[in-house]
C-alpha cells in the first residue's frame, strides 16, 4: 500500500486524505497520544521492574521447604514456652521479669511463625485442587530459571533502551521537517541495533516475527507489571490499588482501559522508535541502477553495492516500483504529518519513557545487583551445607 503523502522534503502534502480519513486519523492520534503519556510512566517503570523482580524472586525458598522449616521453628518455639512455664509452675509471685520478657517475645514470634506457615501452605497449594498443586510443582521446577531469565531480560531491556535512544537522536538531528511533521525520519542515519536484529534474520521465516512478538510481549508485560506496582493514580493521588485477590471491579475496568491505551502507544513506539526501518519496510531492498527502458528491471547481479534498503525518500523509479511500506507505518506517518502536534508529543514522550526507566528505583537497584547475586548463591551454599 503506497503512502498517502509525497516525499521528499518538507513539501509533504496534507490534502491527500479525505475528510473521513482525517477524522479517523485525528481520533486514533488522540488515543495514541493519551496512551503514550500513560505508557511513559507505567510501561517504563514496569520495563525496569519486571527483570529485577525475576532476579529477586529467584533465590526464594520453595513453598514446601519454607513450610517445613517454619513448622520446625514453631515446634521449637512452643517447646521453649512449655519449658519456661513448667520451670516457674507453682511460684506465687509468677514469672520473673527476665522469663516474662522472654515468654512475651516467644509469643510474638509464635504469631509470626503461624502466619508464615499459613502463607507457605497456601503457596504450596494445600487445601486446593490438583490443578493448583500441579502448577506449584511446575513453578518450583522452573524456579532456578528465574535468575537466568531475569538477567537476560535486563540485558534485553538495556539493549532496547539504547536502540530507542539512538533512534531519538537520529530523528531529533536528521528529521527532514522536525516539528512540522512530527519528526518523521526519511531514512536511518544512525545505526540501530534493534533494526539490525530484526532485518537480518528476516531472510529465514519466521525468526523475525518471533523476535518482534517477544519484544512486543515484553513491552505489554511491563505495562501490566507497572500498573500492578504503581496502582491507578491521578497525579500523586492513589485511586485504586491492584492486589492479588482483592482488586475491586472498578480498578480492573480502569486497568483494562489503561492497558488498551498503552497497547496503542506500544504500537507507535515499535513502529517509530524501537525499529522504524523494520516496521516500515522490513528487509525490502531495491536495485539503484538506471533503467534503459521504462519497462525494464534493473540488474544488480554484478553490482551488489547498488542494492540499497528501501526508504521513504528514495527517488529511484525502481524503489517506487518495488518498495511497499507497511499499512501500520503508513497510518502512523499519516497521523504525525496531518496532525504534527500529536507527532511532537508522542516523540518527546519517548524521552520521558527513557528518563523514567533510567531514574526508576529498580534500574538504580542494578547497582545492587551483585549483592543480590551474592545473597542468592550464599543462601544456596548455606542450604547445601
Amino acid at each position: 500500500m503506497p503512502s498517502p503523502y509525497h516525499w521528499p522534503g518538507p513539501g509533504l502534502t496534507k490534502n491527500s486524505v479525505t475528510d473521513g480519513e482525517r477524522a479517523l486519523t485525528f481520533a486514533v492520534g488522540l488515543l495514541i497520544t493519551i496512551g503514550t503519556l500513560i505508557y511513559a510512566i507505567y510501561t517504563a517503570a514496569g520495563f525496569a521492574l519486571l527483570p529485577v523482580a525475576l532476579v529477586k524472586s529467584a533465590p526464594g525458598i520453595s513453598a514446601p521447604t519454607l513450610s517445613a522449616n517454619t513448622a520446625s521453628e514453631l515446634e521449637q518455639n512452643r517447646e521453649r514456652q512449655r519449658q519456661l512455664e513448667g520451670r516457674n509452675e507453682g511460684r506465687d509471685d509468677g514469672l520473673p521479669a527476665k522469663d516474662r520478657r522472654e515468654l512475651d517475645a516467644l509469643i510474638r514470634e509464635e504469631r509470626t511463625l503461624i502466619r508464615r506457615q499459613r502463607l507457605a501452605e497456601e503457596a504450596a497449594g494445600e487445601g486446593h485442587g490438583w490443578l493448583l498443586k500441579a502448577w506449584v510443582k511446575i513453578e518450583a521446577f522452573f524456579r532456578p530459571l528465574k535468575l537466568i531469565g531475569g538477567i537476560l531480560l535486563i540485558i534485553v531491556a538495556i539493549f532496547i533502551w539504547v536502540s530507542m535512544l539512538l533512534t531519538f537522536i537520529d530523528k531529533a538531528k536528521n528529521s527532514i521537517c522536525k516539528t512540522h511533521c512530527g519528526y518523521v525520519l526519511g531514512h536511518i542515519n544512525i545505526f540501530n541495533p534493534m533494526n539490525w536484529i530484526l532485518v537480518k534474520p528476516a531472510k529465514i521465516f519466521p525468526i523475525d516475527y518471533v523476535i518482534f512478538l517477544l519484544v512486543v510481549l515484553f513491552f505489554f508485560a511491563s505495562s501490566v507489571v507497572g500498573i500492578a506496582t504503581i496502582g491507578i493514580r491521578f497525579l500523586w493521588l492513589k485511586i485504586f490499588q491492584i492486589r492479588q485477590g482483592h482488586t475491586s471491579p472498578q480498578a480492573l475496568l480502569l486497568a483494562t482501559v489503561l492497558l488498551t491505551l498503552m497497547a496503542l502507544a506500544i504500537n507507535y513506539s515499535m513502529a517509530m522508535i524501537v525499529a522504524p526501518q523494520y516496521a516500515h519496510f522490513g528487509p525490502q531492498t531495491f536495485c539503484d541502477r538506471p533503467l534503459r527502458h521504462p519497462d525494464d528491471q534493473p540488474d544488480c547481479t554484478n553490482h551488489t553495492r547498488a542494492i540499497k534498503p528501501c526508504s521513504e525518500i528514495s527517488k529511484s523509479q525502481a524503489a517506487t516500483n518495488v518498495c511497499t511500506p507497511s499499512v501500520v507505518s503508513t497510518f502512523l506517518d499519516t497521523i504525525t504529518i496531518n496532525f504534527s502536534f500529536f507527532g511532537v508529543v508522542d516523540f518527546w514522550a519517548q524521552v520521558a519513557f527513557l528518563g523514567t526507566y533510567y531514574n526508576s528505583p529498580p534500574y538504580n537497584s542494578w547497582l545492587k545487583f551483585h549483592s543480590c547475586l551474592y545473597c542468592c548463591f550464599h543462601h544456596n551454599s548455606r542450604q547445601d551445607s
